[in-house]
């Protein structure tokens, strides 16, 4: 009993994973998730009252005409998540028409979720719980998963300056010089980064857009001879993890510059 499961895997087609992968996204696309501003509510509902117009112009419901879209919280990471999917998938199917709806989701969300400086906002700010406060984390490194695939030149760069921007505001305005942390809110409009809410869900987030930045730079940057610490003292590497031996405050640029070169999965950024 215990071999049929592995039995059952026999025999397959080359492509069936792949087949299944495209039925689900397409059923995500038919189903509602998507509004009309291309952007990804939290659910679905059954009721009449949460009848709204897709993407596509229709109402969003399925073919049994009982799921429609919530118009629930269009938190960052559901725009996030399905970057990298989209992403995958066209790299499987060659269809362009992935990569345009993930831009335009990716479009909507530096639109619409963000602050008048162009920083990313999480809806519920300032009074996330901690999951919620991973989200704009989660949003920004499948943003970056995005980007290699992306063929659209001015996409690109709109995105690495996205992200660039984002990473400038936290790193230059939103750190609390008491304990090293980031703030919930990235946007530099607030003056207080050591605000209440902020912690270790916040900081996560924080290095997930530092990281984010750094991978998707040109090669031509990443390979600056010039080299700089990160955070208290941190030298981290292309998984978002310390070095052996680099977290502690006594850290120097040096260190970190010289471990980054020999070790190609470095990641640090250069001098401005």
């Amino acid at each position: 009993m215990r071999l049929h499961p592995y039995a059952s895997l026999l025999a397959r087609p080359p492509t069936y994973y792949l087949d299944w992968a495209f039925k689900e996204w397409q059923w995500f696309e038919r189903s509602g998730l998507i509004n009309g501003d291309y952007l990804i509510n939290d659910g679905l509902s059954s009721s009449n009252q949460a009848i709204s117009t897709s993407h596509e112009g229709n109402l969003d419901r399925l073919t049994d005409g009982t799921c429609l879209n919530n118009n629930g919280t269009t938190w960052t990471y559901n725009q996030g998540v399905i970057l990298s999917g989209l992403a995958l998938l066209y790299n499987a199917t060659r269809n362009a028409t992935l990569l345009d709806i993930a831009q335009k989701i990716a479009d909507a969300t530096i639109q619409r979720l963000t602050y008048s400086d162009g920083i990313l906002k999480e809806p519920c700010e300032p009074n996330c719980d901690f999951n919620q406060k991973l989200f704009k984390g989660i949003f920004v490194r499948h943003l970056a998963y995005l980007i290699p695939y992306l063929t659209d030149a001015a996409h690109i760069q709109q995105y690495r300056s996205f992200l660039q921007q984002n990473a400038e505001s936290v790193w230059t305005s939103r750190r609390c010089e008491v304990d090293g942390l980031y703030s919930l809110i990235w946007s530099n409009q607030f003056s207080n980064s050591c605000e209440p809410s902020h912690n270790t869900s916040t900081t996560s987030a924080a290095w997930d857009l530092f990281v984010s930045v750094a991978k998707t730079k040109p090669p031509s940057i990443r390979s600056s001879s010039n080299w700089t610490l990160l955070g208290l003292g941190n030298c981290m590497d292309d998984k978002n993890a310390s070095m052996p031996n680099f977290n502690k405050m006594n850290v120097t640029e040096t260190v970190c510059r010289t471990t980054a070169e020999q070790d190609q999965g470095a990641v640090a950024y250069d001098h401005q």
